[in-house]
Formats: C-alpha cells, structure tokens, sequence
C-alpha cells in the first residue's frame, strides 16, 4: 500500500505563463547577444515540466522527480529513517510528517487517515525507531 504526500500543484495558466515570459526572455537575450542568460532562461524553461511526488510505501519513504520521460527516485529505507515526528497544528487540517535520516530531515503533509497508516506501518517496518508528537510545541 501507497499513501502519497499532499503537494501545493501549479496551475496549468501559470505554467502557461511562465513558459511564454521565459520564451520571449530566451528570444530577447539572443537578440542582445547576451550568451550569458540563456542558460539560466532555459532552465526556467525546463522548471515549468517538473514534476515532484511525495510516497511512503512498505519499502520506505520515497521523493520521485519527473521530467519529460526520465524519472529519478531518492528512497530512504525504513531501516535507515531514525525519527518521525508528526505535527498536526502547522499543515492543519492535514498532518505534518518529519521523517528523520541522521540530520536530515524530510517533511511530507498528509491527510490524517493516511498520517495514521504511515505511523502504524513505521511501527511495523522498522520497531527501532522514534515516534513522538509535536503537538506542544
């Protein structure tokens, strides 16, 4: 089973929009002969395609990146995850998960029945480690 984190998504107008500010900067500065700027241009370019997905499966915690045709996974494994920390005040009326890898730390916002499942199967895939709330904080 999949649970999939909640990520703010961009309209398809301002996608639109920012592809066709970027267009029209990349034909400016290749009138100006201006070299320099065309590759942070072209990179706006590309950031209008990205694609970004937050998965927690019995395989661990997982950020898959996609743009046009290739796709990249950076997975942590349950056994490698130290801490989890839920907070339900700061993404409410979602819940906030902080999943804790040595000093780093990703945050995934859910939907409370999923926030549920993922702690219950944190507590199955790997019984070593911390779970606490952060309610009063």
């Amino acid at each position: 089973m999949r649970c999939y984190g909640i990520l703010r998504q961009r309209k398809p107008r301002v996608k639109l929009a920012f592809l066709l500010l970027a267009l029209c900067m990349l034909f400016l500065e290749i009138m100006r002969q201006q070299w320099i700027y065309i590759p942070v241009v072209l990179l706006v370019i590309l950031a209008c395609f990205f694609q970004k997905e937050h998965i927690v499966s019995p395989e661990g915690v997982d950020i898959h990146y996609r743009l046009f045709g290739s796709s990249l996974h950076s997975c942590w494994a349950w056994d490698e995850i130290t801490t989890l920390h839920r907070d339900s005040q700061k993404a409410a009326p979602n819940v906030m998960l902080h999943f804790g890898k040595g000093i780093n730390t990703r945050v995934f916002v859910m939907t409370p029945q999923d926030g549920r499942t993922v702690l219950a199967l944190a507590k199955k895939a790997n019984p070593q480690i911390h779970i606490a709330d952060m309610e009063g904080r």
